[in-house]
């Protein structure tokens, strides 16, 4: 699909997390499924002290408001986001610095203000992402949609919402501190 305008920058080719490892990280998940809450917290803390910037200011995107269930589905959401592309990019994934995390949001809210300003535009930023990202971008908004089902309506959505963006910042962020394999930066210097 062509794109009109878009602020976000294209997902690299090498940066895409193929579905595979997502299933990876559900069957993990399932595979665990007694020690679930063990399990998020040990990624948690790997997230913490790799991504020491990104994790903090996910953590404090998930401490505003009230509603556990949003709370409890950001932090499931945050860590196993990360899990994905752990296990998809073990030795390429390089930390999302100060800078990197403020360049994934000014890039996101940029976006967003386009399209707003646009009547005619069909897609949203989380569209775009998903183009970038589909097989993430899908499982987040499974557990998104899974999660509002279960809550019977009873959600807070402002709160949702910017759970829910948070996670398309850390997408964004993650997919751009995906290392190309090694030698593409050589061999694009001879082309």
């Amino acid at each position: 699909m062509f794109l009109r305008k878009a602020a976000l920058r294209p997902v690299p080719r090498h940066a895409v997390v193929d579905e595979h490892f997502v299933q990876l990280v559900e069957a993990q998940l399932d595979a665990h499924e007694d020690d679930l809450q063990g399990v998020l917290d040990r990624g948690y803390a790997e997230l913490d002290r790799r991504q020491p910037a990104l994790s903090d200011w996910l953590a404090e995107q998930l401490s505003e408001g009230q509603d556990e269930l949003v709370q409890s589905l950001g932090y499931f959401l945050v860590v196993t986001v990360y899990m994905t592309f752990r296990e998809a990019f073990p030795t390429r994934l390089d930390e999302v610095d100060e800078r990197s995390l403020q360049i994934a949001l000014e890039t996101l809210s940029v976006d967003e203000e386009l399209r707003a300003n646009d009547p005619t535009e069909a897609l949203d930023s989380d569209d775009v992402v998903a183009m970038g990202q589909p097989a993430v971008i899908e499982f987040v908004q499974h557990h998104v949609e899974e999660a509002i089902e279960q809550a019977e309506g009873e959600v807070e959505l402002e709160q949702l919402d910017r759970v829910y963006r948070a996670l398309l910042v850390e997408v964004i962020a993650l997919s751009h501190a995906v290392a190309g394999p090694r030698g593409e930066n050589h061999s694009k210097l001879m082309s």
